[in-house]
């Protein structure tokens, strides 16, 4: 499993590299791994809607898609829209085949039922009414995140020849999806709209702000890759559906009340003792800024996916069920809780994805060439962190063996 999970991240790193809107002039470096952050961050206030509504979601074949579109994604790298949906339209069977065999050793080598349920995603959509509905959503939130980037590149580029096209086109499309509750509000700049506009500030905040690297990430782009290898970890060990849902979203989010603080290196928080006062302001501003633009059923939900809830003692790194009504913290998940009633959360397993996503980062840039005395001891410590065995599940994770193999297929 470690080799292909090590695989399965580098495929979705590789989405730092490419470059979007590469043909249009652009106020701010805008990245694919970005884009699918965004997109997975519209799904969750999507879905929620729906549910809202009185809709029954497949949240598990949600975030297994938002998973396997950006998978799908790495391979094709930035095709021009027009181009690649008259593709898919007139070739899809044949681009498919091309990335399946592209992905077929990588996705095999961390499941053979991960990869067969890759491949039935684009060749096989005939699914219930939640997995057409999850389909649904995946794509609405794959709109809404491009029109939030052409939001900020038609300011710079209006004068440009056929720029008033591509506006039409898009407004057009994201207008296909207002029976989406969340779409028509999103599109209306209702206060949804102000939450996936917070969530995408997060593109401006740079990781390693004291090192020059390459790729250049965002804070957005490393919390998709936290939160995906949550999942892919927690899918490995046999963690219930909701667990798994949980703790992609829990790392998704992690990061979110920076947005009000920016992101200060740990070093400085550790060593300056400053670390308990920026999460009690982190706390404030959640309450006051962030929960108060989400639907009122959902702030409950969100504030435990945050780790901001009664018990302070709780945050989004510490494992923790909900029973009788109570958020329960704990030293691990054991099997009795591995329930969806529960609502478990594996906190522990996001911060070891949070220094695995770090990891990643600093070994590509190094890889590269790009290397400082912040990268070499980051890298160094990181590695003192994640050594040996972390069990989850009752399933050991050989942490050894899954630095080595991201240092192979990174460098």
């Amino acid at each position: 499993m470690e080799a292909g999970l090590a695989c399965i991240a580098s495929l979705l790193y590789n989405l730092a590299y490419i470059e979007r809107w590469n043909d249009h002039p652009r106020p701010f470096h805008i990245a694919e791994l970005d884009k699918q952050a965004h997109k997975s961050a519209i799904a969750y206030l999507i879905g929620k809607f729906e549910e809202i509504e009185g809709k029954d979601i497949d949240w598990d074949f949600l975030v297994k898609g938002l998973i396997f579109e950006a998978i799908h994604r790495s391979i094709l790298t930035d095709i021009k829209p027009p181009i690649f949906h008259r593709i898919m339209r007139e070739k899809a069977r044949e681009v498919n085949d091309f990335v399946f065999r592209e992905v077929k050793d990588c996705l095999r080598k961390y499941s053979e039922d991960f990869y067969r349920e890759f491949t039935s995603y684009f060749s096989s959509p005939d699914e219930d009414d939640k997995r057409r509905l999850a389909r649904r959503i995946i794509r609405a939130s794959h709109f809404i995140s491009t029109y939030w980037e052409f939001q900020m590149i038609y300011s710079v580029g209006i004068r440009f020849y056929g720029i008033e096209k591509v506006k039409e086109e898009i407004e057009d499309t994201v207008e296909e999806f207002f029976d989406l509750t969340g779409v028509e509000r999103i599109y209306l700049k209702k206060k949804s709209y102000n939450f996936i506009d917070l969530v995408g500030q997060l593109r401006f905040q740079k990781r390693w702000i004291q090192s020059p690297r390459i790729p250049l990430t965002s804070v957005l782009g490393h919390m998709f890759m936290v939160a995906s290898l949550s999942y892919l970890i927690s899918l490995a060990v046999g963690a219930c559906g909701r667990r798994r849902v949980l703790n992609f979203f829990t790392g998704l989010f992690h990061d979110l009340p920076e947005v009000t603080t920016r992101d200060i290196i740990r070093p400085v928080k550790e060593k300056a003792g400053i670390g308990e006062i920026l999460k009690e302001y982190e706390r404030e501003q959640v309450e006051r800024v962030i929960l108060p633009l989400l639907p009122e059923p959902v702030r409950e939900e969100f504030s435990y996916i945050l780790g901001f809830v009664e018990d302070r003692s709780v945050d989004e790194f510490s494992n923790r069920i909900r029973k009788n009504g109570k958020v329960i913290k704990l030293e691990a998940i054991g099997k009795e809780h591995n329930e969806d009633r529960f609502d478990p959360v594996d906190g522990e397993l996001v911060k070891i994805c949070d220094t695995i996503g770090a990891y990643i980062e600093a070994v590509s840039s190094i890889s590269h060439g790009i290397r400082s005395r912040h990268l070499e001891e980051g890298r160094k410590e990181m590695r003192r962190n994640l050594r040996g065995v972390y069990t989850l599940n009752g399933r050991k994770i050989h942490m050894d063996e899954l630095l080595r193999n991201l240092e192979e297929v990174l460098s």
